[in-house]
């Protein structure tokens, strides 16, 4: 049973912006309330005492970008994967989580992915605006990311071709009706017949609550200019990964989005997707306010090495750190959000503070949720992540509560 507490003693508390020394945060229920200093040494146990020597605490973490972890996947359409995934992103330093799944063609009805939609949606009343908390144990859900179906078949990278789809305006309509204001986003590559009118069905259906990323794709620079024109497509998926690379006579996707000061992109910082120079690139030129850390997470992340688990693209394992199919293929990162902050510090120059803030902030504004979580503000949700100085996990509260992952 989660511990609820009162409140939490900082001796440094990042908001994420700012740097606050010695303070108290009550709790007001599941949302934050006081912010005060400590006049004096205090310990009650209905306050979560962070003050050892060498603890750091901030916002919550989340994990923008997830298909699973711990053997489960999102696509087992099982409340035991919803709750294993949930348990092991908390111990990973998350609070939150953007579940990231797809949809099989050989789903013709969409009935399955109905009966999914339906399960979860009953993890997730308070993120739909329930003052009820998630009865999930671990980190809540804030919504579904949908990475495609409806991508470059050449540019599908880790997914098997059973999850790519031309575009068809009745599927995606019947796709919405299912899913209402679950769906937060939905990844598109823009170069494929019918994307225009397959975005603006969606912009249409869900107005104001689903953005739009780009990726999979291998559109060239015109292309992806014209698309981000479009109101609420301003974010890229995986930056650099499975698109059309770089190059000096046509910059494509990526160099659209990186000169563009209006377009997110998010970042796999392992190593393995994008080398340490690159993910300094990325942090030059968008900052902390448009970069997105993701783990891009698999049902092979957090396994043991060579650990065969089934996904999306077949057979998946750990190898020598990364999480590969059986012919190489990268498949997600072996990354956990507080290990993916860590490794974008020591990786790509990055400080603390605005890797802190591509882990927290910034990924909840690109879901339109900096109102409730990301940072730490009276009348946000009470969630705080508690890290050692080398971001090792210490624990982790959601909604007030200690999240019992251990």
């Amino acid at each position: 049973m989660k511990k609820q507490f009162r409140g939490i003693a900082c001796a440094r508390l990042y908001t994420p912006r700012e740097v606050l020394e010695n303070v108290l945060v009550l709790f007001n229920g599941s949302h934050i309330g006081e912010i005060s200093p400590i006049v004096e040494r205090h310990d009650p146990d209905d306050i979560y005492d962070a003050r050892d020597a060498g603890l750091i605490v901030t916002p919550g973490l989340i994990e923008a970008h997830m298909h699973g972890c711990a053997g489960a996947d999102f696509l087992d359409y099982t409340r035991e994967s919803l709750e294993r995934i949930s348990l092991t992103a908390a111990s990973g330093g998350a609070s939150s989580v953007l579940a990231t799944t797809t949809i099989p063609t050989d789903d013709t009805s969409l009935e399955r992915f109905k009966g999914f939609a339906h399960l979860f949606r009953e993890t997730l009343p308070l993120a739909l605006g329930s003052e009820e908390p998630s009865p999930l144990t671990g980190a809540r859900y804030l919504g579904l990311y949908l990475e495609g179906p409806f991508i470059n078949p050449d540019k599908r990278g880790g997914f098997s071709e059973r999850f790519v789809n031309p575009v068809d305006l009745q599927r995606a309509q019947r796709i919405v009706d299912i899913c209402g204001d679950l769906l937060l986003k939905i990844t598109i590559s823009p170069e494929i017949r019918g994307a225009k009118e397959l975005i603006q069905l969606f912009l249409d259906a869900l107005p104001g609550r689903i953005e739009i990323s780009l990726g999979h794709s291998s559109a060239d620079y015109g292309t992806a200019r014209r698309f981000f024109d479009m109101k609420h497509v301003r974010q890229v998926t995986h930056a650099f990964n499975t698109m059309t690379p770089l190059h000096h006579r046509e910059p494509g996707l990526i160099g659209a989005a990186l000169l563009d000061d209006n377009v997110m992109l998010e970042a796999i910082p392992d190593g393995w997707h994008l080398c340490g120079p690159i993910i300094e690139l990325i942090y030059r030129m968008k900052g902390p306010r448009r970069t997105i850390l993701i783990t891009d997470g698999t049902a092979a992340t957090a396994t043991s090495p060579g650990t065969p688990v089934k996904s999306v693209g077949g057979v998946t394992l750990v190898r020598n750190g990364a999480v590969r199919l059986r012919n190489g293929t990268l498949a997600g990162s072996n990354l956990l959000i507080a290990g993916a902050m860590d490794s974008a510090m020591k990786l790509g120059n990055i400080p603390f503070v605005h890797a802190l803030e591509m882990c927290t902030l910034t990924p909840a504004a690109s879901v339109n949720m900096e109102t409730m979580i990301g940072s730490i503000e009276p009348g946000k949700l009470a969630d705080f992540t508690v890290l050692h100085e080398d971001c090792r996990v210490a624990a982790v509260i959601r909604d007030g509560a200690l999240i019992p992952y251990r």
